[in-house]
């Protein structure tokens, strides 16, 4: 499936390439209209490699995202965490049992193995960086946290940023190319009325992006 900027692209194309036969028709010979369709020829030629580079990109993603399956095959986390390709990124998510204890920000022995694999595929694609988003349920911070954590924003932020410390320091990854981002509560993949939803929303997502340089 192609993505929007691919389909606005090769619209656009279209829309030029009639253009031009117009003017081809009309016989015209003018320097105005001639003027014009060196132009218009000329954004074509821009709108073909827009198109090129995006194709390029979306498969360079699709690799990235297979590498990620493929190193996740033997890892006991391999059913949990998610690998989605949407647009122009790659999006780990990391589900709560793999990740903390309620209300830490230690990452836990279980979230090691998914994160050496989205490593490997740092280290394999130095040009792609990365965002780590915390996200938490809606329940209040308990009390003995509260010092701490005044809110989920806090606690997603500490976790995100755990998962970029660990990442950057143990697995020796160049600091410049991570950011670690908090939702908190405020963008729920699942119901917070359950405590099924409310495990689903406390998560990590890991997301590779190839940055305009």
């Amino acid at each position: 499936m192609f993505d929007r900027t691919f389909i606005r692209a090769a619209r656009n194309y279209g829309m030029l390439v009639v253009l031009v036969a117009v003017f081809a028709m009309a016989g015209c010979s003018c320097k105005e209209y001639e003027q014009q369709i060196l132009q218009l020829d000329a954004q074509i030629a821009e709108l073909q490699k827009d198109v090129a580079d995006q194709e390029a990109l979306i498969a360079e993603r699709n690799r990235i995202a297979e590498e990620l399956r493929t190193s996740l095959q033997d890892c006991k986390a391999d059913n949990a965490a998610l690998i989605e390709a949407s647009e122009e990124v790659i999006m780990v998510s990391i589900p709560d049992q793999l990740s903390y204890a309620s209300s830490q920000v230690i990452v836990l022995d279980t979230m090691v193995p998914t994160l050496e694999a989205i490593a490997s595929a740092v280290r394999n694609h130095p040009d792609w960086d990365v965002y780590v988003e915390g996200f938490t349920d809606d329940l209040k911070i308990s009390e003995e946290w509260v010092d701490r954590y005044p809110s989920n924003w806090e606690l997603g932020a500490f976790r995100a940023a755990a998962v970029v410390r660990y990442m950057t320091n143990q697995l020796n990854l160049p600091a410049d190319r991570f950011a670690a981002v908090s939702y908190g509560p405020f963008r729920p993949v699942a119901s917070n009325d359950t405590a099924e939803g409310r495990s689903q929303n406390r998560m990590v997502r890991v997301v590779m992006y190839k940055p305009e340089r």
